[in-house]
């Protein structure tokens, strides 16, 4: 077998796409499991909607998630150019090839007569597609119209009769009638080449052993098929990925989750967590194991363990996974990472690395939010509970569901009674006897002496102390916000507290 070589194609018209991601994943993972090449190749032959910003997008998307391409426009390689707008005198030398050897042939239809063609099947309940008109025109016709300037497109003569058999290495042998193919058009009016002719060129120029890609591929394939049949060329390896799916099992878009790469970087999904996401969809590394890393799959990479099941698109389970490894993340790294998102929020100045007391206060609340955090930009908001003194009450609401009305008045309860008033007090008292450093073990020695002296246990005790300094009756323990946020800000929670909703 010759090197394996991979690639994946996506057009330059949006945002980078999570499908790209998600095939140029498993063509990554196939390509290095078996010491191959992985190529990227820039689609733009629609030039109106194809732009330089979103080429740059799709470079620096597969680059951050860590999946590097071999050869691509951005690093060259031996068989370039790897954009297709650069190619279109190879597209229109192979074009003329095909008509040449009687594999291809001019079609002069205007789009009115194709027009109108389309609604006669349509009334007549036909197949839809193109009906030969000009595959028997004589040279001498041909040459006439050419001397015209009458515009035209270049169609591949497809057979008639018999069978195409795409054989997939996901979905064993499918066959397609010949009859019912259209005879698709290769170069287009403007001089640029379909997608399934510069495909095919591309595929065969670049030396690509294997075409893994989605499988709404798999009803151009017989057309692949035959192109690479005019040429005389050997076909690759057909491996058609099972499409992404929304919960509904429809196919993923935009109007159902988000699509574009851009947004999950943006709201903080790490690289590690959307790369076991998307290694997650539809294929399994064994077991019941689910969180790996990238070189773990390429490890134990085969596509004998891939499921044609339309894989979820799960946002809920990206954000169990993202938390996973926001927890599992190096402390100073992850707090280098959320930072910017605290300094947009002004929350903290971005030259708090070089004070020293604060940036040990920093780091010490993103150890305790990520423990609850789904994303990075989620976390500035989670942080709110030890950098603002100003204490607000959840108010009661008559759409309030039984859950969240109960822990409300609860709230209230709790800084009502007497064993919460003289936990209060207590707490004033000991708290400011304090230094203003205040450990752990300073705290928790408060709260058990304030336990020990009034009666009710922690729920009459505990619950008042976390009220005033919160605002809510759960989240960190109370021990660890006063030694996070220290003595000065302690006590300026709770007499804000007690004055704003006259407590004592």
């Amino acid at each position: 077998m010759s090197e394996v070589k991979v690639r994946i194609a996506p057009s330059p018209t949006g945002d980078p796409h999570v499908g790209t991601a998600y095939i140029a994943l498993f063509n990554y993972a196939f390509a290095k499991h078996n010491n191959g090449k992985f190529v990227l190749r820039i689609e733009d032959t629609d030039q109106v909607r194809s732009t330089k910003e979103s080429e740059d997008q799709i470079f620096n998307a597969l680059k951050h998630l860590g999946l590097n391409y071999d050869e691509g426009p951005d690093v060259g390689g031996d068989y370039g150019p790897y954009r297709q707008s650069e190619r279109t005198e190879i597209y229109k030398q192979y074009s003329q090839e095909l008509i040449k050897n009687g594999k291809a042939y001019y079609c002069f239809c205007t789009s009115e007569r194709l027009e109108n063609l389309r609604e006669k099947q349509k009334e007549n309940k036909e197949n839809i597609g193109y009906d030969g008109h000009c595959i028997s025109l004589s040279n001498d016709e041909i040459e006439e119209k050419l001397k015209q300037n009458i515009p035209y497109v270049i169609r591949l003569k497809m057979p008639k009769e018999g069978k195409t058999i795409v054989k997939d290495v996901l979905r064993g042998v499918v066959e397609f009638d010949n009859n019912v193919i259209d005879d698709q058009i290769l170069m287009k009016s403007d001089g640029y080449p379909t997608y399934h002719l510069a495909n095919v060129v591309d595929d065969h120029l670049m030396k690509i052993t294997h075409v893994i890609r989605a499988e709404e591929w798999i009803a151009s394939t017989p057309k692949h098929i035959q192109l690479y049949k005019a040429f005389g060329w050997d076909e690759p390896v057909w491996i058609h990925m099972p499409l992404l799916r929304n919960a509904d099992k429809t196919k993923i878009s935009k109007r159902k989750n988000p699509v574009s790469l851009n947004y999950y970087e943006e709201r903080g999904y790490l690289k590690e967590s959307m790369i076991n996401f998307l290694a997650l969809m539809g294929w399994s590394i064994g077991g019941d194991k689910e969180i790996f890393t990238l070189d773990e799959m390429i490890d134990k990479f085969s596509f004998d363990k891939v499921s044609l099941g339309g894989p979820v698109f799960d946002l809920k389970k990206l954000g169990w996974l993202n938390n996973h490894y926001l927890k599992s993340m190096d402390i100073d790294k992850i707090s280098m990472m959320v930072l910017p998102y605290f300094v947009e929020k002004n929350i903290v100045n971005k030259n708090i690395i070089n004070n020293e007391k604060e940036f040990t206060k920093y780091k010490k609340i993103i150890s305790i939010i990520r423990e609850n955090s789904e994303t990075l930009d989620e976390m500035p908001e989670k942080s709110d509970l030890f950098y603002n003194d100003d204490i607000v009450f959840p108010v009661l609401t008559e759409d309030m569901n039984k859950k969240d009305r109960k822990s409300v008045e609860r709230l209230y309860e709790s800084i009502k009674t007497d064993e919460g008033k003289t936990a209060i007090n207590l707490f004033i008292k000991y708290i400011e006897e304090l230094n203003e450093n205040i450990t752990e073990e300073k705290a928790k020695e408060v709260l058990n002496r304030i336990l020990e002296e009034v009666e009710g246990g922690p729920g009459k005790v505990l619950m008042p102390l976390r009220v005033i300094l919160t605002g809510k009756t759960s989240g960190a323990d109370v021990y660890i916000i006063i030694s996070t946020i220290g003595k000065e800000h302690t006590l300026k929670r709770v007499y804000n507290t007690i004055k704003k909703y006259d407590i004592l």
